[in-house]
């Protein structure tokens, strides 16, 4: 079998410069095995630190021998294996999508906790054509068929997915011309999950010419479509969006303007950064604001509320959805925003303004900001009263600062 494309794989995604330490996660699966194998290859090479997790989800009976199969492979090849477990599944919501949230999460804070900057995942050609397949049974555009990316940052630390071009069968021969064993895992027969459905829908349709490079091909063109759309909207956001205390300030005559993809782009990445939000709102809700911003109505939606003001349209976050949260001076409030101060005594907390507090906030109308917006800003209480409204004053000895800063918003049109 050919193993050069596999080695090749690999280091186009670690090299000219390999990690120090390199974390991979391990299942026992074989496309996680043959990853395994072969960045202990690399490593041995580039003199890398191999370092290998393997989430239990806790939901099959099989995981414990998997779990071993990892572990004396781990032994065999001389890395540091480390097993979590996941106890979080209460009966409810989606499953798969629960799982795949905490184990993203398990990796990252393990990561981060040995000093680890990127992880190398298993996903293969199969996965991304599967991927698109899902994505085109829920009509979706650009984004959505863009499927996974090879390169991502989640919690701080780079995901790497260097099998993504490489089909599955590719992999099972490089394990078994090793003599490498893997583990079968045994939700990958129940037609229950969508995922196993279309893996069957790709067999029917490869004889029709849809097939999984052609499916990975339409992924990597709407990859780049996307970094093209994305880059535009980045330009757009420089001449037509002002960040004024933490609020996404739009200039409406130029915004109406725009393609309606651009300004579809725009208006979505100023929701999620206001609402510090991982996913975006649903494209039918996205219309119906629209819809209301051609009217010139204020409008709700992802936690935020959009307002207009003669010749701005503004986006803030909704004061309903911060009203009940409240933090210590030094923490994080509302995902956002640090508040420090002179005074770190736990009897002061950070607070929305809110409609009482607003009314001892003096010449708040001088901050631009339309009143709603006002309401859901942070501020120092003590007790009932307002001590002070950082984004207001410019008084030194208290400060509200934005996670990333205001520049956070436009660094970030590039990054996803």
């Amino acid at each position: 079998m050919e193993v050069a494309p596999l080695v090749a794989a690999i280091e186009k995604q670690f090299l000219p410069e390999p990690p120090a330490r390199i974390g991979v996660a391990v299942s026992g699966g074989g496309d996680s095995v043959a990853l395994l194998a072969l960045l202990a290859e690399f490593a041995k090479k580039h003199g890398s630190e191999l370092h290998v997790i393997t989430i239990n989800h806790g939901l099959r009976d099989g995981a414990q021998d998997e779990i071993r199969l990892v572990t004396d492979l781990c032994a065999e090849i001389g890395c540091a294996h480390h097993v979590e477990y996941w106890s979080g599944w209460d009966g409810g919501g989606n499953l798969q999508d629960r799982a795949r949230v905490a184990r993203y999460e398990m990796i990252a804070d393990w990561a981060l906790g040995n000093n680890i900057d990127v992880v190398a995942l298993g996903h293969t050609a199969n996965d991304q054509a599967e991927t698109v397949m899902m994505r085109l049974a829920r009509g979706a555009g650009v984004d959505g068929l863009s499927a996974m990316t090879r390169r991502t940052v989640r919690s701080g630390i780079t995901l790497v997915r260097p099998m993504l071009g490489i089909e599955r069968r590719s992999l099972r021969a490089y394990l078994r011309a090793k003599g490498l064993t893997w583990a079968e895992d045994p939700s990958n027969d129940n037609r229950d999950f969508e995922r196993i459905r279309m893996r069957d829908a790709l067999r029917i349709l490869e004889p029709l010419g849809i097939s999984v490079e052609k499916l990975t091909n339409v992924a990597d063109y709407m990859s780049q479509a996307r970094t093209a759309l994305n880059w535009q909207t980045f330009l757009t956001a420089r001449t037509v969006v002002e960040i004024v205390h933490g609020t996404v300030c739009l200039d409406k005559k130029g915004f109406r303007a725009l393609p309606h993809e651009i300004s579809r782009r725009l208006l979505v990445h100023a929701l999620n950064w206001v609402s510090h939000s991982e996913y975006p709102p649903r494209r039918s809700a996205v219309a119906e604001v629209f819809e209301a911003i051609k009217s010139s109505q204020t409008a709700t939606l992802h936690g935020c509320q959009l307002a207009h003001q003669s010749d701005k349209l503004w986006v803030f976050r909704e004061y309903n959805a911060v009203k009940d949260h409240h933090t210590d001076i030094g923490d994080l409030w509302d995902e956002r925003w640090y508040i420090d101060g002179p005074e770190d005594d736990p009897v002061y907390t950070v607070s929305a303004i809110g409609p009482d507090g607003i009314l001892q906030v003096e010449d708040w109308r001088e901050s631009s900001l339309p009143r709603a917006a006002v309401l859901s800003m942070p501020g120092i209480f003590l007790g009932s009263s307002l001590v002070a409204a950082p984004f207001q004053s410019e008084d030194a000895d208290w400060t509200a600062e934005l996670d990333g800063g205001a520049d956070g918003f436009f660094a970030s049109l590039l990054s996803h």
